[in-house]
């Protein structure tokens, strides 16, 4: 088992008869209900089509009525929400966290499509549910995520609404949700501070940049949980010095042509720091694997 992972790396091609020199760089959007998930993925298809890069558009919102963009691969095709809602007597996060999970056991199907698909897609945008914690901390969100890693370079867009954190409060918030997807997940992680149109994005650049206005802005907050944002920023520091941030309006269009730049140089740091440790611990399950099967042998 072990050799048959190394022959599948040194293949001419890669998994699902995609060449591994052309394999798509996985998106996975994620933020707070109303951030703009859907909006940013409509836009940046729209960029992308009109740089003619071809992509892929997975949808895995279950619950979503209509979307501006017209995704590759729906939840919503095979996948009733609500029928599962009055099957199963289930609340609306129970019923979206069922549909994840009966949509996991299909997606090496669709893979598959993904790899019959011509010309080959470049990048796979990934819409996920307006219940960040549903996809992030379910166990389906988990199998899509490795999933996906495993087989393509594979990143985190973090969408953070700029309207709702002109409060430091809120912004600490996020912060803290954005760290907490980099653990969880494992994967890079980008911020994209989404409807600059309605705002200016300044403050949160100083933020990001300076800690001592940050903390300032925390120092205004006389109660216990500014007391105990401030010691948090604090500890977040060094995780949002280095998190790449952009800022992006997708209503309107500015900023998301600097996106297709970004995310490359997001992509460089899983080749560089995550793909390494990813077949690292690949590799580690093998040779258990094998001692496993040597033992049941021997029996």
């Amino acid at each position: 088992k072990k050799n048959f992972f190394l022959m599948k790396k040194t293949e001419p091609n890669g998994d699902f008869g995609i060449p591994a020199s052309s394999n798509p760089i996985v998106i996975f959007l994620i933020g707070m209900a109303g951030c703009g998930k859907t909006t940013l993925i409509f836009r940046m298809s729209t960029d992308f089509t009109f740089y003619k890069e071809n992509h892929y558009i997975i949808n895995l919102d279950p619950a979503v009525c209509s979307s501006r963009y017209t995704p590759n691969i729906d939840i919503r095709d095979t996948i009733d929400y609500k029928k599962i809602m009055s099957e199963f007597s289930l609340g609306p996060n129970g019923a979206i966290i069922t549909s994840l999970n009966l949509f996991a056991t299909r997606f090496f199907q669709i893979k598959k499509l993904i790899g019959k698909k011509n010309p080959k897609p470049k990048y796979i945008l990934i819409d996920t549910p307006g219940q960040i914690e549903i996809f992030t901390w379910s166990a389906s969100g988990s199998i899509l995520c490795e999933s996906f890693s495993s087989h393509f370079p594979s990143i985190f867009l973090y969408l953070v609404d700029l309207a709702k954190s002109v409060h430091p409060l809120t912004f600490v918030s996020n912060i803290l949700y954005s760290c907490s997807v980099l653990y969880k997940t494992r994967l890079p992680i980008a911020m994209v501070i989404n409807k600059v149109d309605i705002t200016s994005m300044d403050f949160i650049r100083d933020w990001l940049n300076d800690f001592e206005t940050f903390d300032r802005a925390l120092l205004k907050e006389d109660f216990f949980a500014g007391s105990f944002a401030r010691s948090l920023a604090l500890s977040l520091d060094n995780f949002h010095q280095k998190t790449p941030f952009l800022g992006a309006s997708a209503l309107s269009g500015k900023g998301t042509f600097q996106l297709l730049n970004f995310i490359k140089k997001v992509k460089i740091e899983f080749d560089v720091n995550f793909q390494r440790e990813l077949e690292k611990n690949i590799l580690k399950y093998f040779k258990v694997l094998e001692k496993k099967n040597l033992k049941e042998e021997k029996k």
